[in-house]
């Protein structure tokens, strides 16, 4: 948007409060809205609401915003239409005597159940603060028990107190539209292909009357928040029906949010303001327009996507697409910047997908903090112009984990009895204790380089760790654990299979804590060593079951005496 097109300081502007505003709605505003579009709308709101339930029809200029909120002017923009996308604010302009008027209709908030029930606002919120606040809020808004239950109402009517009484009354009908207070998110989603969508669904599976005018809204909504189209979206449907000719709205976010999580991230989504900062018309004069599209799409395309596009619409491999996922899962790298980096890659290497290039430039973007795609873009492009190679990252050397090395090798004989560990070289006393404090710091991969001595581990032990990672959400101290207790068991011959098999003995004991699976493992170890005590043979069982004349046999062992042992053994087993 041309900020100079859409609003002046000197432009005017009305407020008007259509509904009255109580303490409740500053709390739903201050709770609910304000993690959603951050403070300075929230400001906004609060003194337009302020000045028009005082002055309500008084004209005003955008300086009066400017000064009473400190800022520019692009700021109180941004801010308006901010409120206005979530439904706090709706504008009307008209332009009169060369000069531009605006209306401000202060709207009020959402009731909470509304605002919880709508998919958009709820998963926005959740994105926002995280599920522990999300629920105390959900319970703080829930109504509470009813102070009514086994109660019989015994009002009375208004016919049972009142009677009428014949009397001309003069005609009150007013032509004028009565205001109601709004009941839903102001969404309009036109991207969203309805008769694609129809048209993927057969009628054996889901009805089409199932779908309602209101169920299109959700599905819509749904659609946007987890970036999933109509063929995607015929799989939720699918996934929502969980009773025969029934589809609601509850069962419609939680097939998403399962499909989600299956085929894209075990993360919420969240959603980002295409609002531009201050600096946007600098930012315009350095980034042409096919560039700014660029950076757009890659800000919302998942990276299987634009591996496919690399590729000119062919499937991409799964190794490549194994890499790039475990770059957004395991190292903690944002997808736009991932993006990026698969189509730099990409067209630096003629098509070609390097592992150890790939991960040598997200590990030096992440070092310098690049979260966005043009963060990554301008990086790329520097590095271009001044042809220099990224950083590698550093391996630590061999002494630098000699004291983790050891450490680990003392854990492994006094938790699970290896005999690897038996001759450790460590001073700590605790042995236990510190284990368990370094499996909770220590990211997966520096522990595999720790199991190593500080050499660098083998690219089959990394790929392996990797790939299970990604696979299966698990706890950082618990995988930890998991790899400490594989590779000495294995004899440092860690492979997926194995890793899959340890966690499933797990995941049948439901073991979710770190001392959990290490009293499983040391559990396991033992009862290994009795089975196997049990079925070996002692010294006294040799003896036993050796023939007496055996033992008393003094003869050296030449051609007559084997003979003679052998006719003596015959005739003791009566052949």
């Amino acid at each position: 948007m041309q900020l100079l097109n859409e609003l002046h300081p000197v432009d005017r502007f009305t407020i008007h409060i259509p509904f009255p505003l109580s303490s409740y709605e500053r709390k739903l505003i201050t709770l609910l809205y304000q993690p959603l579009i951050g403070p300075e709308p929230i400001s906004l709101y609060f003194l337009l609401w302020a000045e028009g339930e005082d002055f309500e029809g008084q004209d005003y200029a955008h300086y009066h915003l400017m000064k009473g909120l400190d800022m520019s002017i692009s700021a109180v923009f941004n801010a308006r239409i901010s409120l206005e996308a979530i439904g706090l604010i709706r504008t009307y302009k008209k332009d009169q005597d060369n000069m531009r008027h605006f209306a401000y209709e202060v709207m009020p908030p959402l009731e909470a159940r509304r605002f919880f029930d709508d998919p958009l606002l709820s998963m926005f919120l959740f994105s926002k603060i995280g599920e522990k606040t999300y629920r105390n809020l959900l319970q703080r808004f829930s109504p509470k028990s009813d102070p009514k239950a086994g109660m019989q109402e015994v009002s009375r009517q208004f016919t049972d107190v009142y009677q009428p009484i014949k009397q001309q009354m003069p005609n009150t009908q007013d032509d004028s539209i009565t205001a109601e207070k709004p009941k839903d998110l102001p969404f309009f989603y036109r991207d969203f292909n309805f008769p694609l969508l129809m048209s993927g669904l057969s009628e054996a599976l889901i009805p089409h009357k199932l779908i309602t005018s209101e169920l299109k809204i959700t599905i819509a909504k749904v659609a946007f928040m987890y970036g999933l189209s109509a063929i995607e979206m015929k799989n939720v449907l699918i996934m929502a029906m969980e009773n025969p000719d029934e589809l609601t709205q509850s069962t419609i976010k939680k097939a998403a949010s399962e499909y989600y999580k299956l085929t894209v991230s075990k993360q919420p989504p969240t959603i980002s303001s295409m609002l531009q900062p201050e600096q946007a018309q600098e930012e315009a004069q350095e980034w042409d327009s096919k560039q700014l599209e660029l950076i757009e799409y890659f800000e919302k395309a998942k990276p299987i996507e634009v591996l496919t596009a690399v590729n000119e619409g062919k499937q991409p491999f799964q190794k490549d697409v194994e890499l790039f996922e475990s770059l957004v899962t395991l190292y903690d790298i944002s997808i736009p910047v991932v993006n990026v980096l698969i189509h730099y890659v990409s067209l630096k290497n003629k098509g070609r997908i390097n592992q150890n290039y790939v991960e040598a430039i997200a590990a030096d973007w992440r070092a310098k903090g690049i979260t966005t795609a043009k963060q990554a873009m301008s990086e790329a492009r520097e590095f271009m112009d001044h042809k220099t190679a990224p950083v590698q990252p550093k391996v630590a050397k061999a002494e630098n984990m000699r004291e983790e090395f050891e450490l680990l090798r003392a854990a492994a004989y006094k938790l699970y009895a290896f005999e690897a560990g038996k001759n450790a070289q460590t001073a700590i006393v605790d042995i236990e204790k510190t284990f368990k404090e370094l499996m909770q710091k220590t990211e997966p991969l520096k522990l595999l380089q720790m199991l190593a001595d500080g050499k660098e581990p083998f690219s089959k032990d990394v790929k392996t760790v990797t790939q299970f990672a990604a696979s299966y959400d698990i706890e950082k101290s618990l995988l930890n654990v998991l790899i400490h207790y594989a590779h000495y068991s294995s004899e440092g011959n860690l492979n997926l299979a194995f890793l899959e098999a340890i966690a499933g003995g797990w995941r049948k004991q439901d073991i979710q804590t770190m001392d959990a699976a290490i009293a499983y493992g040391q559990n396991y170890q033992k009862v290994k060593t009795q089975k196997y005590s049990k079925t070996s043979y002692s010294n006294q069982a040799k003896t036993q079951h050796v023939p007496d004349w055996i033992k008393t046999s003094k003869k050296p062992l030449d051609k007559q005496s084997l003979e003679e042992m052998e006719r003596n053994y015959k005739k003791s087993q009566g052949k």
